[in-house]
């Protein structure tokens, strides 16, 4: 069991609360909603917590929120990840334990069309992009980062998603622009439409044009 798994609960359950200007700009920016941050529980983590959850100093952190992970059995997840303010060395938004994996993300108010319904679903990298698309009422799983559908060292897709029905379903996979350039990044959604195939998924790869603010903006003005 993670060390920090009583201070992570303790955040969440205790003092779920975004107050600093930043984390809340920040969050609007990505056009969460007041209900939307309620519901997934994302809070400010107070300062003197931020090393102790991430079990390593991080000295020029200043703020940082938590974006807590939902277990689809119910319950959270035992995984801190939390953006980081300042940016660390220009790059580094998000921080989480050393050696901690990766995880799903599930939007809340569309969990149970992920599990149980044959609607397409919203693969989509990035948590707070997920967010936004089930804002819409569209079933979305987030994932951290293009490789962050499988485990180290895998090419299944991860265990966290051994519960969604995925046979028959179309499945929309939304990665960041870089796909179009980078060909890591292509590489790894290549592999990742192979994955969804292998469980019976009817992979599609959706590109927003860059005239779009984000692949919500892009839904609503695409139905």
């Amino acid at each position: 069991m993670n060390k920090n798994l009583d201070l992570l609960l303790s955040v969440i359950y205790d003092s779920a609360r975004v107050g600093h200007t930043s984390h809340m700009a920040d969050l609007r920016k990505s056009g969460l909603t007041d209900a939307t941050i309620r519901t997934q529980k994302i809070t400010d983590v107070p300062p003197g917590m931020i090393d102790q959850l991430l079990g390593f100093p991080a000295p020029k952190v200043t703020s940082a929120y938590l974006l807590p992970f939902p277990d689809p059995c119910g319950g959270w997840m035992d995984h801190v990840r939390m953006k980081v303010f300042p940016t660390e060395d220009g790059t580094i938004k998000y921080l989480q334990p050393r050696r901690s994996g990766v995880r799903i993300y599930f939007p809340l108010m569309t969990l149970d069309a992920v599990l149980h319904s044959s609607d397409p679903l919203y693969l989509i990298e990035g948590e707070k992009k997920s967010l936004s698309v089930a804002q819409l009422g569209l079933p979305a799983v987030g994932i951290c980062g293009v490789e962050g559908w499988h485990v180290a060292g895998a090419r299944d897709l991860h265990p966290d998603l051994d519960d969604v029905g995925l046979r028959g379903r179309v499945v929309n996979v939304v990665p960041d622009a870089d796909v179009r350039t980078n060909p890591a990044v292509h590489r790894a959604v290549h592999n990742l439409g192979r994955a969804l195939a292998a469980r019976g998924a009817i992979a599609q790869l959706v590109l927003v044009p860059p005239e779009y603010k984000g692949i919500d903006d892009y839904l609503v003005a695409h139905p």
